[in-house]
């Protein structure tokens, strides 16, 4: 009886183990004819679907991936505009692709297929007869390509053409049931197995590279031709193109066991070959590179790249299985390349990095083409894990080259390290259309990579290597998911790794270990570290005797703090091992004789990254100007870096010539991460102090007045949950204590001399601030509430802007509103006046010195014409009064793009309401109309202006007429802007990053 519950128990393991690894088979036969002329494709399909699962199909799901590009309401269109792309959404109708003239049948009867308008990428296509397992049916169809201009993969440069995901296509019905899915930007693609035969017919005179093997001797011979010839003249083509041959050829090319057919096609490319042998199967390999003169300095040496990935993927993860491996140049807009069965494209942007960029992405024919993973759902697995060696095998090149002058880049894991650090990065396992752009390519490529090494290293490479070949030799040619790479992975484990696949994979908190203190005992050292991120993961520390590694040691995975064991006692130095991703590297040395454990400080020039176990305090010089203090020279001194600190300052000293005294501005912060209502607070601290007023009159030398600001600040982020908003919300609160110096003019009698004095006054105010950003594609806007108080006043106002775009790129109408209201607390109007509401924002209304200016108090040269975009935003520069109101005041300011190419000139119009305070008789109206209007030259959006009035309200002119003289009228209303007050500097790596990532 126990034999036979044995033998059962076998059958069953042995049934389940068979139900798990089934998976369809698609064979799929193409003819397909290239018409350069109107760049379309013309096509008959047919595929024989075998179901080999255990269920009965009712319907079949076809994916026709050329509709993505058929409209701007697509969603790889809407993913395009989430994403800040706007090329496609401005394209013209011909240069966007579709595919028609589809007609089904089924073994002969036409059957009809349906899709929705939101995923016209889609069909769905009724089974005449239920597939019962283990039956096949024949699907067939003609159908016609246009072919768009490249706006992701698939597309045309004049007569270049980069033809993938362009036939129709059955999704993948696996144990998990349909997998239809649109074609995205960001995310690839699952499809199924089976054997491509596909004939292309084009002209004569093109060079083609293609998935699987071309079968014509002919063409063959005459690639080989074309690779023994010498290289041309790199300018051959980069000012004509090559006319196509009146001879049509038609190429057949056959391979098995892929899950995809793409093609490439150029007349002008350079074409090289070579062979390799792979490990594993010692099977030759023959791999190609076409690519266009122009760039062949950098490509010459592709060939040797693919050879290089077949034999290190060879050696590490398994042996390839296809008699070629290709490279192409061309245009690919969504990455560096792109990869397909036995062919990759590569960008032609990518030609600085090439060589990691032809391993990564030949390197795909194992992580995709062999192992035929669901790059949607899972994209790690096949972007992440391609990465990883990707790394590998190119550090194992650039150490064989490293004595012919090649070098390591720079590490692209840095950005991750920065997005981890402010707490922005996502958790690796989930789909890919989850992801932000950035963290696509940060999170689903590097973090993976460094979680891939931290494994390896966990389980012992000669471990982590048998369970990538189990993976490999269990899996190729099938559809493996998350689960039976970790059970591949556990069976040469000697310790559990569910740490790795349940905490590592799934978070997005940063790791962040620290040693805590250490002890020796007999011959061992007791070690206890913090793990920071509450992430169950295992830490490697290692001893250092000076720069000598004297021992190393692992902990088991935990969340909060643990206590291993170090062999050996004679150490200076303990260190968290760089193996472990740890995005806070200051805190990773432990120093045995040290008043603080911890502590190390670099001083470093200019600016820079930080991913040292020192703190790094950067300085450079500095330079200033403004009216009053002059030329200014001085220090900067800051410790803003990639990645962020959480504590960060920067200082400016200044030294004044002109003046002989010290000026100069600073800011220190810090800033916590509670990931609760809040996702961001930030306390700050800002000080600045620079001369604002000069006189010459009735002193011996000229005296200056000063200002200094002290300004704390906390501001609340608020929390979205979805990294997908771009919406940002926050709550700023900031007080203020200034010191202002004032001067009084000396007076001369004729019988009494009095001197220009100074007197000092502080002053203190207070400001509330909520404001709501959305950073959409198109139609951007935000919106700000704001109320200031101080002894003498207290104003609330609202700001709105919004940018509508207009259906041309880059070309927009911007919309500014402003309505506040003034209440005076002091009554006498010689001290409430200067806090009053402005239509024009000058220096002289700055009394929060948030701004800065060039002559901030003048009333000549050209600090007198610099505005603010504040409360009324109006253009004429004006000042003593004019134009203030101490009620309330409601404008709109207007700014429009004009259709001259990339001109940087707009025109503006700003329109407002203030109360008239000294309304007539016969005036019935108790408010005043102002209004101007002109030309906007930009010299850098948002910041930096000209502008030009050619029209304006009377209130205005008479200001100009009766201030200045006439002939001066039209040079004093000429102002200009330099916003710069909105920037936090203590924020700015930030910025950089996203701009980098982009």
């Amino acid at each position: 009886m126990k034999q036979l519950l044995l033998l059962l128990s076998i059958f069953t393991a042995i049934t389940a183990t068979a139900q798990t690894n089934w998976q369809q088979q698609v064979d799929t036969k193409i003819d397909v004819t290239l018409n350069d002329n109107n760049n379309t494709l013309s096509a008959y399909e047919e595929f024989t679907y075998t179901n080999n699962s255990p269920d009965t199909l009712k319907y079949i799901y076809i994916h026709l991936w050329p509709n993505a590009y058929k409209n701007d309401h697509t969603p790889f269109a809407k993913q395009l505009d989430q994403n800040g792309n706007t090329a496609f959404y401005y394209s013209k109708p011909e240069d966007k692709g579709d595919i028609d003239s589809l007609q089904f049948t089924i073994d002969g009867t036409s059957v009809d297929h349906y899709s929705t308008e939101d995923a016209p990428d889609i069909a769905r296509i009724d089974l005449l007869t239920p597939l019962y397992p283990h039956q096949k049916i024949k699907i067939a169809t003609p159908f016609k390509v246009k072919i768009p201009t490249v706006f992701s993969r698939m597309g045309h440069t004049g007569q270049a053409y980069f033809i993938s995901q362009w036939f129709p296509k059955p999704a993948v019905y696996d144990r998990k049931g349909w997998h239809p899915i649109s074609y995205l930007d960001q995310g690839e693609f699952y499809s199924n197995y089976g054997s491509y035969d596909v004939n292309i017919t084009l002209p004569a005179n093109y060079i083609v590279m293609a998935s699987g093997n071309c079968l014509d001797e002919k063409e063959n011979s005459w690639l080989d031709e074309l690779a023994k010839k010498p290289l041309p003249a790199d300018t051959l083509y980069k000012q004509g193109s090559v006319p196509s041959d009146a001879a049509m050829k038609t190429l057949h090319y056959h391979e098995d066991r892929i899950h995809d057919f793409a093609w490439f096609a150029d007349k002008r490319w350079v074409v090289r070959k070579d062979t390799v042998y792979s490990p594993g199967n010692n099977e030759l390999v023959t791999a190609w590179t076409a690519f266009l003169p122009v760039h062949q300095k950098q490509w010459v040496k592709a060939t040797d790249y693919l050879k290089e990935t077949v034999k290190h993927y060879g050696k590490w993860v398994g042996p390839y299985t296809y008699k070629t491996i290709k490279a192409v140049e061309g245009d690919m807009h969504a990455g560096g390349g792109m990869e397909y069965p036995t062919v990759t494209v590569i960008d032609r942007t990518a030609v600085s990095s090439l060589k990691s960029v032809v391993v990564h992405e030949a390197g795909h024919n194992w992580f995709y083409g062999m192992l035929g993973t669901n790059e949607r759902d899972h994209a790690w697995m096949d972007e992440g894990m391609n990465t990883f060696y990707e790394q590998k095998t190119t550090r194992d090149i650039t150490q064989q080259t490293q004595s012919k002058g090649v070098g390591i880049g720079i590490d692209e894991s840095l950005i991750y390290y920065a997005q981890a650090d402010t707490h922005n990065d996502q958790a690796i396992e989930q789909t890919s259309a989850n992801f932000t752009k950035i963290n696509y390519g940060l999170d689903v490529y590097y973090k993976t990579a460094l979680m891939m090494n931290w494994l390896e290293q966990y389980m012992g490479k000669d471990n982590f290597e048998a369970g990538i070949h189990d993976y490999y030799n269990t899996w190729h040619h099938n559809h493996p998911y998350p689960e039976d790479f970790k059970a591949c992975m556990q069976k040469h484990a000697t310790k559990s790794i569910d740490w790795f696949f349940d905490a590592g994979l799934t978070t997005d908190r940063k790791i962040d270990f620290v040693i805590t203190s250490a002890t020796t005992d007999g011959n061992n050292t007791t070690v206890t570290i913090r793990n920071n991120s509450g992430v169950l993961s295992p830490v490697l520390v290692d001893m250092y005797r000076s720069d000598s590694l004297v021992n190393t040691a692992w902990s088991a995975p935990f969340t909060e703090t643990a206590t291993i064991t170090v062999p050996g006692t004679d150490w200076t130095t303990l260190k968290i091992d760089k193996v472990v991703p740890d995005a806070k590297s200051t805190n990773n040395v432990y120093h045995r004789n040290a008043l603080f454990h911890h502590f190390g400080l670099k001083l470093k020039p200019f600016v820079g990254t930080n991913l040292a176990s020192k703190d790094k305090v950067f300085i450079s010089p500095a330079l200033g100007n403004n009216q009053y203090d002059g030329f200014m020279m001085g220090v900067l001194i800051h410790n803003l870096t990639i990645p962020e600190n959480r504590f960060r300052f920067a200082f400016a000293p200044l030294y004044s010539p002109r003046t002989g005294s010290l000026a100069g501005t600073g800011a220190v912060g810090y800033i916590w991460y509670p990931d609760n209502l809040f996702k961001e607070i930030m306390l700050q601290g800002e000080a600045k102090t620079f001369y604002d007023d000069k006189t010459n009159d009735f002193v011996v030398s000229p005296l200056y007045a000063r200002y200094v600001k002290l300004a704390p600040s906390i501001t609340f982020t608020f929390n979205e949950h979805d990294p997908l908003s771009t919406v940002t919300r926050t709550l700023l609160l900031k007080g203020y204590n200034i010191s202002e110096q004032t001067i009084n003019e000396g007076s001369d009698t004729g019988i009494i001399r009095t001197k220009s004095y100074l007197t000092t006054q502080t002053k203190m105010y207070g400001l509330l601030r909520y404001k709501h950003v959305n950073s959409r594609t198109y139609n951007p806007f935000d919106y700000s509430l704001e109320g200031q108080l101080g002894a003498d006043f207290a104003k609330i106002g609202a700001e709105g802007n919004i940018r509508i775009d207009y259906n041309t790129p880059h070309k927009s109408l911007y919309v500014r509103g402003y309505a506040g209201k003034f209440f005076a607390i002091n009554t006498d109007p010689a001290v409430y006046s200067r806090y009053e509401l402005n239509s024009s924002y000058t220096g002289l209304d700055d009394y929060l010195y948030d701004g800065t200016y060039k002559g901030r108090n003048a009333d000549s040269r050209l600090g007198a014409q610099q505005v603010s975009i504040q409360e009324g935003g109006f253009k004429v520069p004006t000042f003593n009064n004019v134009d203030r109101s101490d009620n309330w005041l409601a404008s709109i300011n207007l700014k429009t793009d004009l259709p001259l190419g990339k001109w940087p000139i707009r025109l503006f119009f700003d329109a407002g309401l203030i109360p008239n305070t000294t309304p007539t008789i016969n005036n019935a109206s108790t408010t005043t109309l102002l209004y101007d209007g002109g030309v906007e030259i930009y010299l850098i959006k948002d910041i930096a202006s000209i502008y030009i009035p050619v029209i304006m309200s009377s209130d205005f002119q008479n200001y100009l007429l009766n201030t200045f003289q006439r002939k001066n009228v039209f040079a004093r209303s000429i102002s200009f802007t330099f916003d710069i007050h909105n920037i936090n500097w203590l924020k700015t790596p930030e910025s950089v990053t996203k701009l980098v990532a982009n």
